[in-house]
């Protein structure tokens, strides 16, 4: 079921609060709306609920809609702002876009479809906007990645390569397959990064969603896996797994990040990755990939989720800081929800949502 959207309705005048409220109504958008009489009050709802649209009047006691909004721009960054007012002044409207509002209706327009148009209109503006404000983020994440993580690879190769030549040049041979076996490994883990940010990129692009077994994509991703868990001598085991909704390829690449972390992250004989389902009552199936790794912080249990975060050095734990970055990519592309629970020794269990 599709969550209702929250509207504000900030105005001083019950009446035209109730015209607005009712147009929104017979528009037949799925929405819940609070009515408060002026800013302040406004922004204490806004300290209890997270609303997804407010429509804030031009005229407010004590505080005029202009001021409101920069206001509301100050302590409510992320909310979508739609100014109304009794004036079709075109410099009102001029304003109210400058001071953060993604939209203007004169309320002698307030049609059910003029409101509905503008509500979604400001909606879609806001989360673009954001999700420019998370691309820009992410490119200059990648810029610091590729000068620092490309460059301590090719600089080794170029360091090897120097010995190499100094050693020919000078006939000493000893050396010389020690140099080429770094060198290699050097370049392997370059050619695994641009890999890695390779596929970390194409998850912006189109899906197709389909009925997917998640027992077929564990499967799949277990195939994948099939050298890692020989080589560490892992247990991995499910219980019953349901289809859903989703890309399979996408889903096969969710199981197999978390699997692997949970084999990779493990010093214990024998790693154990459990991975199994629960029907929600609202519906969602929740999935929980259990591991008896080396466990997570408390502290770190949300970062972990952002691109390119390690929380330990290169030397103690080979990767590129985008394996759980891309399962959180995958699960909000599916419009779940992801998140751990952990006890630092003793391992970590990551739990998301995914739709039936």
């Amino acid at each position: 079921m599709k969550t209702p959207l929250k509207i504000l309705l900030v105005d001083d005048d019950l009446g035209d609060a109730r015209q607005i409220a009712r147009a929104i109504r017979q528009s037949k958008l799925e929405a819940e709306c609070t009515h408060v009489i002026d800013a302040d009050e406004a922004f204490a709802k806004c300290s209890e609920v997270s609303f997804d649209c407010a429509i804030v009047d031009y005229q407010l006691p004590g505080q005029d809609g202009l001021q409101a909004l920069l206001s509301f721009g100050e302590r409510c960054p992320n909310m979508p702002l739609v100014m109304s007012t009794g004036h079709g002044d075109e410099l009102v409207a001029t304003e109210a876009m400058k001071r953060g509002a993604a939209d203007y209706i004169r309320k002698g327009d307030i049609t059910p479809s003029s409101i509905r148009r503008v509500i979604e209109n400001a909606v879609e503006k806001v989360q673009l906007r954001r999700k420019l404000a998370e691309q820009q983020k992410e490119l200059e994440r990648f810029a610091d990645i590729l000068v620092h993580d490309l460059r301590a690879p090719s600089s080794s190769i170029q360091t090897f390569l120097m010995y190499i030549q100094e050693d020919l040049a000078e006939g000493k041979m000893e050396m010389i397959p020690q140099y080429c076996d770094w060198a290699l490994k050097a370049s392997a883990r370059m050619d695994t990064l641009i890999s890695t940010l390779y596929q970390y990129t194409r998850l912006e692009g189109e899906v197709t969603f389909n009925s997917v077994s998640i027992q077929t994509a564990l499967e799949g991703a277990l195939a994948n896996l099939h050298n890692v868990i020989r080589n560490k001598k892992a247990v991995v085991t499910n219980g019953d797994l349901p289809a859903v909704t989703g890309s399979a390829s996408l889903l096969e690449q969710l199981l197999q990040n978390l699997v692997g972390n949970g084999i990779k992250y493990c010093k214990r004989d024998v790693p154990e990755i459990h991975v199994d389902a629960v029907r929600q009552e609202n519906g969602l199936w929740l999935f929980s990939v259990k591991d008896n790794g080396i466990g997570i912080p408390a502290e770190d249990r949300q970062r972990i989720f952002e691109s390119f975060t390690r929380l330990h050095g290169v030397g103690e734990f080979e990767g590129t800081g985008l394996g759980l970055a891309t399962c959180s990519k995958i699960v909000n592309r599916h419009g779940g929800t992801i998140y751990c629970d952990s006890v630092e020794g003793e391992g970590t269990t990551f739990y998301f949502t995914l739709p039936p």
